[in-house]
């Protein structure tokens, strides 16, 4: 039987096609460290992951697998998840005084909102979900003997993430709002992370993050005047 190449292979190709359209219609704007960071983070992850793959293959008790193919059932906890997502985006924007759930920073491009949307799908959500899996990986093999070291190692790179959404909620919300969306961003994160596991899809997380981008950049597109 012919071995099938992993979907994740697939979408790496669309992610390689995303970020050179970007990072060279970026060239000489101020948008272009933006988008050489999510390479940078992507790419590091990518082959990361790889590496962790080649040389130390998935064991009996590995923490999560990344690169399973997708399959039908996989859309019950896509949806599902992007549910999720958005619930806790309006329950916490609720908290903080803000009625829209999309006061959750997105990083933008000046340029129309469809590249936006793809330079979200494409790279952000991809590197994001990627160094999360990567760090999830290699944090369990080097502390999973121990109940509080499995806990750090799913829930520190998570946090990571979601307090690297906090300096942008600061200057655009204030102090307050900003741990209000610090935690927004990392129960979304587990969501996210409880979905790949059930998956042990990583793409299923990338869609899930991406969509949920998607929706704050069109609500915003919506709220213009």
């Amino acid at each position: 039987m012919r071995n099938e190449v992993p979907d994740f292979v697939y979408w790496m190709l669309f992610v390689v096609l995303t970020s050179l359209h970007y990072y060279t219609k970026t060239q000489g704007t101020g948008e272009h460290a933006l988008v050489e960071f999510f390479v940078v983070v992507w790419l590091a992850s990518f082959i990361g992951l790889v590496a962790l793959k080649v040389w130390a293959p998935e064991g009996r008790n590995e923490t999560v697998d990344y690169d399973e193919n997708l399959k039908r059932w996989h859309l019950d906890y896509i949806v599902l998840g992007l549910l999720g997502v958005e619930l806790t985006a309006i329950i916490f924007s609720a908290m903080a005084g803000r009625l829209s759930p999309m006061a959750m920073w997105t990083p933008n491009l000046a340029f129309q909102h469809y590249d936006d949307i793809l330079f979200n799908v494409g790279l952000v959500s991809t590197a994001e979900e990627t160094s999360k899996i990567l760090a999830i990986k290699s944090f369990t093999r080097k502390l999973g003997g121990t109940e509080a070291g499995r806990a750090f190692s799913v829930f520190g790179p998570i946090a990571f993430w979601a307090l690297l959404h906090g300096y942008n909620s600061y200057v655009g919300y204030g102090e307050s709002t900003m741990w209000l969306m610090i935690a927004s961003a990392f129960v979304s994160g587990v969501i996210m992370y409880a979905v790949v596991r059930k998956t042990d899809n990583v793409v299923t997380a990338y869609i899930i993050h991406g969509c949920h981008n998607a929706l704050v950049i069109l609500s915003t597109l919506l709220r213009a005047p």
